[in-house]
């Protein structure tokens, strides 16, 4: 994919701030816009307090490195972050 593409990527904290700006220099606006937005939830409300993974330091690790060894996606980001490619 990467030779057939200029693929770039982002840190997600900075998605609402930075990367907005910044993409709004190269993407063109919307020329049509629906009316009325009509929002829809697609996923159920969570509490982060009830999923152990957010306080436990070693399960994150193994989730990280399970996701690293399986997920071409976090292979990607991996390799990405801190590289020339990275967008900000």
């Amino acid at each position: 994919m990467l030779k057939q593409f200029d693929v770039k990527c982002f840190s997600f904290h900075n998605q609402f701030s930075n990367y907005v700006d910044h993409m709004s220099t190269i993407l063109s606006h919307r020329r049509f816009e629906s009316s009325p937005y009509v929002k829809r939830e697609t996923n159920d409300v969570r509490n982060k307090d009830d999923e152990c993974i957010w306080s436990n330091p070693e399960v994150m690790e193994k989730v990280d490195k399970f996701l690293l060894d399986t997920v071409p996606y976090y292979q990607f980001c991996d390799s990405c972050m801190g590289s020339e490619q990275e967008i900000m």
